[in-house]
């Protein structure tokens, strides 16, 4: 399995990788919309030929934001995630990004540990910004990675 910079992702494993992550999951077309924008990226993880793990991120003006992150949850645990930001984190740094921003869900324990293992910093917090099927909505820590 390797990272590969994706620029016509299938978007139909993409949508349904993320419905099984999270409670309201993207659609194929919202995907392909996202994919066709000059300033979106989609790195993936495949395993025989399908894509287990991806990463949509927006660069612009010397930022990246990472818009979504998942890994089909039977390949989770595997590093797959950690492959993927450590891939993004030096393309931008590379490129002369200065800095990563993203928004990860308060409750999310596992993905907080996992990037601020790589780095990132709460940088603020928007308040209810999941929204959640079975409870109230949860809200978002503003993590941000300084790239320099």
């Amino acid at each position: 399995m390797t990272v590969i910079r994706q620029l016509n992702a299938p978007c139909t494993q993409l949508e349904y990788i993320h419905s099984r992550c999270f409670d309201y999951g993207w659609s194929a077309g919202v995907f392909a919309d996202l994919l066709i924008k000059p300033h979106h990226r989609t790195y993936v993880f495949e395993a025989q030929g399908d894509v287990v793990s991806f990463v949509v991120m927006a660069v612009v003006g010397g930022e990246g934001e990472i818009l979504t992150l998942a890994t089909d949850p039977s390949y989770q645990n595997k590093g797959l995630a950690r492959m993927l930001l450590v891939q993004v984190i030096a393309a931008l740094r590379a490129e002369g990004a200065d800095s990563l921003f993203l928004e990860c869900a308060t409750d999310n324990v596992f993905a907080l540990r996992l990037y601020e293992s790589c780095g990132f910093k709460r940088a603020g917090r928007r308040k209810a910004y999941y929204s959640r099927k079975d409870s109230e909505p949860v809200d978002a820590h503003i993590l941000r990675l300084a790239l320099h």
